[in-house]
């Protein structure tokens, strides 16, 4: 089934981000790639989250590579002489005369300049396992890389050309065909191969710890904001918040909600869990 044009709020970007950030830290994406159950798997959630019948695999899939070529960006962003990474913050940050001399010329980068870069952990999280820099990368007092190198797209690349290769010399007269050598391996690349790999992982171990063991930021005051949603009792309030907690994707996308929305959510999830409840 072809993928009809969808537009994306914020609200439906950040549920899928959160999603798929979901299965990474939760241990259910092998390797680095994404398969089409989860993909498909997200997109019914979606459905059922946003009340849509239209969001199908392919829509994630696409989605997902908007947000691969932002984190691409980032990681080229951080590499410019003279930014600094402020850790504690998500921001690439740039002296004055510098940030507007840049922007002059590239006005694209100036969502991630200067201020916190949203949903930088989940990028990192999602994207930054398949991705590597330099001559696939290098250590973080080393000069930062001028271009990123997509592993996966890499792979993808050399297994078309190898296949390109064969079909072509099965075309060719056999006795005509030149032998093909073995190509010899670089030891030298093939160790700094491996120790991007771990090198990037030890940093996907640490930002899913992050997002696992801190308090969930859309929580934070989020108790206080819902005790003066009107209409509902101070119980029915607590239930849904009880179950905010325990679904942190769902409290993310609750955060960003206005008033009336979060009536309609509360409303929905009092009346399935409690069908003798009504609202006040």
């Amino acid at each position: 089934m072809a993928a009809r044009q969808i537009s994306w709020t914020p609200t439906m970007s950040s549920y899928m981000l959160a999603h798929l950030c979901g299965l990474v830290t939760g241990g259910h994406r092998p390797g680095t790639s994404f398969k089409n159950v989860h993909w498909n798997g997200c997109a019914a959630a979606m459905n059922e989250y946003f009340q849509r019948t239209d969001l199908i695999g392919t829509h994630i899939t696409n989605h997902t590579r908007t947000w691969k070529r932002k984190y691409k960006q980032i990681v080229h962003l951080k590499s410019l002489s003279g930014a600094l990474w402020d850790e504690d913050n998500f921001m690439i940050v740039l002296d004055h005369e510098h940030y507007t001399n840049h922007i002059k010329d590239h006005k694209e980068d100036e969502p991630f300049l200067n201020k916190p870069i949203k949903h930088y952990e989940e990028m990192l999280v999602i994207v930054g396992a398949s991705m590597a820099t330099g001559q696939y990368a290098k250590g973080s007092s080393d000069p930062l890389a001028t271009e990123v190198i997509d592993l996966e797209e890499q792979k993808t690349n050399k297994a078309a050309a190898s296949n390109e290769e064969v079909a072509q010399s099965h075309t060719c007269d056999e006795s005509a065909a030149p032998k093909l050598k073995k190509v010899k391996t670089n030891p030298s690349a093939e160790d700094r191969m491996v120790a991007t790999i771990m090198a990037s992982s030890e940093r996907i171990v640490v930002a899913i710890e992050k997002l696992a063991s801190d308090v969930n930021p859309a929580i934070d005051g989020l108790w206080d904001e819902m005790k003066e949603l009107p209409g509902f009792d101070v119980d029915s309030l607590a239930h849904y918040y009880a179950y905010l907690v325990d679904n942190p994707r769902v409290a993310t996308a609750f955060k960003v909600l206005g008033g009336v929305q979060r009536k309609v959510w509360v409303s929905r999830y009092v009346k399935s869990t409690f069908p003798e409840a009504e609202a006040c």
